[in-house]
């Protein structure tokens, strides 16, 4: 018994030092890749369960992993589902937050905040501010021109 109780605590001791271990640079890199591979919840994995995430689009914070997945991450790739999130400057960082400037673009084929899809292509740069602790995405700011996004959603006149 005594032995499994080491095995046990060892095991936790070193996944947590697994975990911060991980940089908070392969963290973003992990988790814009499931972005782009279209899995919501696979990018949902890189979130703290009290993740707070600010997007320009939504203008208030979404609190909470499973509300972030869905209103954030989900409804992004639903509305975009060839979406590509690419960082398109070298990334600053210190310590556990990273910033960096990104373009996002796809086809809008798929419903968007309850409008249907235009199939319009869509093209808009941004900046992303995130902090990482023990390995999971406690806190993100997407910030950009929401407005531009929006005339690039609307349909386009026959």
């Amino acid at each position: 018994m005594k032995a499994i109780k080491v095995a046990v605590l060892s095991f936790a001791l070193f996944s947590n030092l697994a975990l911060a271990d991980v940089s908070p640079l392969t963290v973003v890199k992990d988790y814009m890749s499931a972005w782009n591979a279209h899995d919501s919840a696979k990018a949902a994995q890189y979130l703290a369960s009290d993740v707070v995430y600010y997007d320009a689009a939504n203008g208030t914070p979404v609190n909470g992993k499973a509300n972030a997945e869905k209103e954030v991450i989900g409804a992004f790739i639903k509305a975009v589902p060839d979406l590509t999130w690419k960082m398109t400057s070298k990334p600053v960082y210190d310590h556990d937050t990273i910033a960096f400037r990104w373009e996002f673009s796809g086809k809008n084929s798929g419903e968007w905040a309850g409008s249907p899809a235009t199939n319009n292509p869509i093209k808009f740069e941004g900046v992303s501010y995130i902090t990482v602790n023990n390995g999971k995405i406690t806190w993100q700011g997407d910030y950009y021109d929401s407005r531009k996004l929006d005339e690039e959603l609307k349909p386009q006149a026959k």
